[in-house]
């Protein structure tokens, strides 16, 4: 008997047809963003480790997350994805800040992707299930003070970047290494390199300046223009991709 297919409304804005690409990209781009937080890609990542288990530990996240999407908190799957999350985070060197900014990082990050280049925004619906299910990741691990709307979590994202971004060597060849091997996760072969070249020229230009990740150029940059532009009409104008 094959198992039941995951439903809900979680797993609908995640994998359904109306914003998978923002969140595919954004998530992906949210890991990536993190390394430009410096004393994080040592304390919260583990610099020394992650050079060497980068696709591994990236694997981790993305199928921790899923658990969580597809499943949800109360199923047994959602769970041990709980448990693997709080044990992971166990013991690390980070503030309440650190913890909320992370958190944060990996809703804000597609959002502000679907408001530059997705089909449609999120209806407030949407909105109110995306907020509530990182509300409920971030009591399960015991962060406190986490903000109500999402205007308080975008001022708290300003405020830490304000303090906290800026361009390492660390940093900034992990971020390297992530976009190698972030689309190895779960994109085709024959498409890894236009998905790069995408995350590359929607990645936000003060993020991607810190981090010492070019746009795509050239050719490559109009491939993707030309292929974005045919695939999924940005409300943005469509110079964007190549512009931003």
């Amino acid at each position: 008997m094959n198992p039941v297919p995951p439903t809900g409304p979680v797993h609908a804005l995640y994998y359904g047809p109306r914003h998978r690409m923002a969140f595919r990209v954004g998530t992906y781009l949210a890991l990536i963003r993190m390394m430009g937080i410096g004393h994080l890609v040592t304390s919260l990542y583990g610099h020394s480790r992650l050079l060497h288990e980068t696709h591994a530990r990236l694997a981790r996240t993305r199928q921790t997350l899923a658990d969580l999407i597809c499943h949800g908190f109360d199923s047994p799957t959602g769970q041990a994805a709980l448990q693997r999350l709080c044990h992971a985070h166990r013991g690390v060197q980070a503030t309440a800040d650190d913890y909320r900014y992370v958190l944060g990082t990996f809703f804000l990050e597609p959002l502000r992707w679907n408001d530059g280049f997705g089909r449609q925004a999120l209806s407030a619906e949407e909105l109110d299930t995306l907020l509530s299910f990182w509300h409920r990741i971030g009591q399960a691990m015991g962060i406190d003070a986490l903000p109500t709307d999402l205007a308080g979590w975008r001022q708290l994202q300003q405020a830490y970047e304000a303090q906290h971004l800026r361009p390492t060597r660390e940093g900034r060849h992990l971020a390297r290494l992530c976009l190698q091997e972030v689309v190895r996760l779960t994109v085709p072969f024959g498409t890894r390199w236009m998905f790069r070249a995408i995350m590359r020229s929607t990645m936000e230009a003060r993020v991607r300046d810190t981090l010492g990740i070019e746009p795509a150029r050239g050719l490559l940059r109009w491939i993707v223009h030309i292929g974005w532009s045919r695939g999924a009409q940005p409300r943005a104008s469509r110079g964007a991709i190549a512009g931003s």
